[in-house]
């Protein structure tokens, strides 16, 4: 015998023992435990949820599609720009003169020597 064999006469003789007992009960008892199970089912229907009366595909697939939004509009609001800025043009045009570098390496002493000689 298997676990899933075994499983299922566990379950058959509970179930067996449980309408035998039904059976064995005072019918008062067994009306006021009818009634308190409809009251139950009646008050788990109320209880749910709206997104639970729409099938499973329509709730994950209004999720997806959502998620899907937000991301084209987050990623369409952020695409970078395609222009190049100006200040590597200016980098580019320091970098190909040997002159400008060494000038811009000097270029403190330059700005203190203007200072110098304006204050005078």
């Amino acid at each position: 015998m298997n676990e899933q064999e075994r499983e299922k006469q566990f379950v058959e003789k509970i179930r067996d023992f449980l309408d035998e007992s039904a059976e064995i009960l005072n019918p008062d008892i067994r009306l006021r435990l009818q009634e308190a199970r409809f009251q139950a089912l009646r008050a788990a229907e109320k209880k749910r949820a709206w997104f639970f009366f729409f099938p499973r595909w329509i709730t994950v697939g209004g999720l997806a599609t959502a998620t899907t939004t937000i991301l084209a509009f987050f990623f369409w609001f952020n695409a970078p720009s395609l222009e190049a800025p100006t200040k590597q043009v200016e980098d580019f045009e320091i970098l190909t003169s040997k002159e400008q570098i060494d000038f811009y390496k000097d270029l403190d002493f330059f700005l203190w020597l203007d200072t110098k000689e304006n204050g005078k």
